[in-house]
């Protein structure tokens, strides 16, 4: 029984480990909305609206934290995510009605990424660089409307052909078929994904170095 409880406990730590990581935030943030990412168009446009429910549901999420129980705090939650990001829809249906016939389906899907944040600016997640909660929740969203944008970039390039407004023939006649599909978008974010652990070791690493520094200086 005490080997079990061992197993359980240590298992529990490496996923808070996991998820205490920028690459998870990223990961968990762009996911629900990475296939409406096809065009850089696409891409920025759920990117903002990822961004600002990120941070709206952020700022309530302590509030709803206070007077809310266990068990209603996800329903709650979810209730305002969804109200959150159906008037962001409504901002871009007003702003861009092209952009918001072709998000679809997948722009109320926000809802899900800005509850994932939520629940970590609610639980108190603090993730480096960040200090606190809100600036966890804000660096996510930076990261994540960078990461969609990027990847509607992409698919736009390989697909149609188009960088940053311009349509250029030679990649316009030979498209890449798993661009523009979600194949080509996730292969997209495992290369976001692996260029932010990159730099979250580098980061690490040079902590490490300061303070074995700092510990041979004081001896």
């Amino acid at each position: 029984m005490a080997l079990n409880e061992n197993i359980v406990r240590e298992q529990d730590a490496r996923i808070s480990k996991m998820i205490h990581t920028p690459t998870f935030l990223v990961v968990a943030g762009a996911l629900p909305a990475l296939y409406a990412a096809t065009s850089l168009e696409n891409g920025v446009a759920i990117g903002i609206v990822t961004a600002v429910a990120i941070l709206v549901m952020a700022l309530v999420a302590p509030v709803l934290r206070a007077f809310t129980g266990v068990w209603s705090r996800s329903a709650v939650m979810l209730m305002l995510s969804v109200t959150v990001v159906t008037l962001l829809g409504y901002a871009v249906r007003v702003i861009d009605p092209v952009v918001f016939e072709a998000l679809g389906i997948y722009l109320p899907l926000v809802a899900v990424n800005a509850l994932v944040v939520a629940w970590i600016a609610g639980d108190g997640l603090v993730v480096a660089p960040a200090k606190t909660p809100l600036a966890t929740a804000a660096f996510a969203a930076v990261c994540v409307f960078a990461t969609l944008a990027f990847v509607g970039f992409i698919n736009g390039m390989f697909t149609i052909g188009q960088v940053f407004g311009l349509t250029m023939g030679e990649l316009a006649a030979s498209p890449i078929a798993a661009f523009g599909k979600p194949t080509g978008s996730l292969l997209v974010l495992a290369f976001v994904a692996v260029f932010v652990q990159s730099i979250e070791q580098v980061c690490a690493k040079g902590a490490a170095a300061d303070g074995a520094d700092a510990e041979g200086g004081e001896r």
